[in-house]
């Protein structure tokens, strides 16, 4: 059984760090054997050429679409591919071209993560639905739904949940990095997120629960905020949260290691408005703190409210800066939260769970072909 994964993302976004984990998880297996195509100049590459990974590159540039189909058909060919896996929707355009030059009996799996709508037009419907493509892989049932009304094959959708190292974060305890840091008290509770400064994250709803929680925090605990990431509504944000007369409670650290940093963090809070069902939050399950988050994508398919976390809808502040009080205020919700999301989290969402389902995922596939 060989596996052919490509991807056209030349950064490392989370799909491909995601990829690459199956890749390692797998890669033990004696009756399978994967390579990797991406970019010659992506992060991707240079960490498979690091760690003697099995991969192939084609050039990015004027003629990357030709240059994609081409290098799909030859490795193809030449390794014996039974499974050509698709992480990206233009690779995916790629793929298509390249498997009308390829024997039908090689399989082709598309791999989709956010839960972006995808616009009802034809070319789209054509493209997703295609013949060729034998299962299309969702991180959650709500990326399931947006085909809804794109492909009339449901049985060709299949939720695999991504899932973490639960250990690595079991492990962490606080240093008090961000408190040294930034001169916080040892007794000041921090509220936290991890995400990029993207529209789809809403950290404008963050910055305004924030500043509901300081009025509603009538016990006075010193609190602060922290957002952890990077991304091009950096400046819109900091003038906001200056505007909105957070500049001493509320800071950006940029890109960080959130494994060391997530055990100083009180509550999780997350407001994004789209996901597929982030990797943050199992994060902040398996560091035991506890989460608030908005209904987005498929959150809602691993927060309970009240028993593994609190959900609130897009942009209700109101909701979110009350729940993110009642856990400061209740330790026995507290301990109650991080108990139920930790099972969950360990039980359904490590590292082993995830190989297991997609070493049996492919089997069947070859099975069949």
């Amino acid at each position: 059984m060989k596996i052919l994964n490509v991807t056209s993302i030349t950064e490392l976004r989370g799909g491909d760090a995601q990829m690459y984990m199956i890749y390692k998880l797998l890669d033990n297996k004696d009756n399978l054997k994967q390579y990797i195509l991406c970019p010659d100049d992506s992060i991707l590459a240079s960490i498979c050429k690091n760690d003697n990974a099995r991969f192939f590159t084609y050039k990015k540039n004027y003629f990357k679409l030709f240059n994609l189909v081409r290098a799909i058909i030859r490795i193809c060919k030449k390794e014996s591919i039974n499974i050509v896996h698709i992480h990206d929707s233009s690779a995916l355009n790629a793929a298509l071209i390249a498997l009308s030059f390829l024997d039908k009996s090689i399989s082709l799996v598309l791999s989709r993560k956010r839960n972006n709508k995808i616009k009802d037009k034809f070319l789209n419907k054509y493209k997703y639905s295609h013949p060729r493509i034998q299962k299309i892989i969702c991180v959650s049932k709500a990326v399931e739904s947006i085909f809804d009304n794109i492909i009339t094959d449901k049985n060709r959708l299949q939720t695999i949940y991504d899932a973490i190292d639960v250990e690595k974060f079991t492990q962490k305890k606080s240093q008090n990095l961000l408190h040294k840091e930034f001169s916080f008290s040892d007794d000041t509770k921090i509220i936290g997120n991890v995400a990029g400064l993207t529209n789809q994250k809403d950290i404008y709803t963050f910055i305004d629960t924030a500043k509901k929680i300081k009025t509603k925090n009538h016990k006075s605990y010193p609190i602060k905020f922290i957002v952890i990431g990077d991304g091009p509504l950096k400046n819109g944000l900091i003038n906001y949260t200056i505007a909105n007369g957070l500049e001493n409670d509320l800071f950006f650290t940029g890109f960080r290691n959130t494994v060391d940093l997530l055990p100083e963090f009180d509550v999780f809070l997350s407001t994004s408005i789209t996901e597929g069902l982030p990797l943050t939050i199992y994060e902040a399950f398996a560091s035991k703190i506890p989460v608030v988050s908005t209904e987005a994508g498929g959150i809602p398919e691993v927060i309970t409210n009240g028993k593994t976390g609190f959900l609130s809808s897009f942009k209700d502040s109101e909701t979110l800066s009350q729940r993110v009080i009642e856990i400061l205020e209740n330790p026995a919700l507290q301990e109650t939260l991080i108990t139920n999301s930790f099972k969950l989290v360990k039980e359904n969402h490590d590292l082993d769970i995830m190989g297991t389902n997609y070493y049996n995922f492919y089997k069947s596939l070859f099975e069949c072909s």
